[in-house]
């Protein structure tokens, strides 16, 4: 996957409103300790691709499943202090790739080791929610950098195939199917099959690994 491994360089840029709000946290941390921890959501775009592409907060996690909410309240850096602020999650939160540590920039800074996600990772990870700044952050990726294209995306969630799973909270249904719909809509201006472009192909490549022969679609299909 050339496009995907070589568009990106990672090099963060900490003048960013994200970079200083991070390096003020990593500042007041405990220097008895290592940490390691991971952003998500937006900061990741804005540190890395674009500095205009704002939000109002900063998501990240423990990798060691800390809870970091009292280290950031500590801080004062929470958003009872109001104004922009960081937001603790869990990498359980973080619904994307499986494929995302192994993309990702991994930054040492003092006693923290800190991971930033590809973009593509991060805009997969839009698609649960994919709210109109959602759009824009996939608007904005492609403007700046010219990717992902149609083809990597697709091919990106074909390996990401698990998150078409149904939802196991009934009171809240996966929303990456209808979401994905909605962004070759609006992004690629297509339509998209799921179960055709994304999931089949998939289930094919997973069952060839397990040594079975793939189901012939395009029989089924024709039936």
């Amino acid at each position: 996957m050339p496009s995907i491994k070589n568009w990106w360089t990672g090099k963060i840029d900490w003048a960013t409103p994200a970079g200083r709000l991070l390096e003020k946290f990593l500042a007041a941390l405990p220097q008895d300790r290592t940490f390691h921890l991971t952003l998500y959501g937006s900061a990741p775009l804005q540190l890395t691709v674009d500095r205009q592409l704002m939000s109002g907060d900063v998501d990240l996690f423990s990798d060691d499943d800390d809870d970091l909410a009292e280290l950031i309240a500590a801080a004062k850096l929470d958003k009872t202090q109001g104004g922009f602020y960081l937001e603790p999650g869990f990498e359980l939160s973080f619904r994307t790739s499986p494929r995302w540590r192994q993309r990702a920039v991994k930054v040492q800074r003092g006693n923290v080791t800190l991971n930033i996600p590809h973009p593509i990772d991060i805009l997969i990870g839009k698609l649960d929610r994919l709210d109109a700044k959602d759009l824009k952050a996939f608007e904005r990726v492609i403007e700046v950098s010219g990717h992902p294209s149609e083809d990597d995306l697709r091919r990106e969630l074909q390996n990401a195939v698990d998150l078409f799973r149904p939802a196991f909270d009934d009171d809240s249904p996966n929303r990456f199917p209808d979401n994905t719909r909605r962004l070759w809509h609006e992004i690629y201006h297509k339509e998209i099959d799921i179960r055709r472009e994304i999931i089949e192909p998939a289930m094919a490549r997973r069952k060839k690994g397990y040594g079975e022969s793939p189901p012939d679609y395009k029989r089924s299909l024709g039936e």
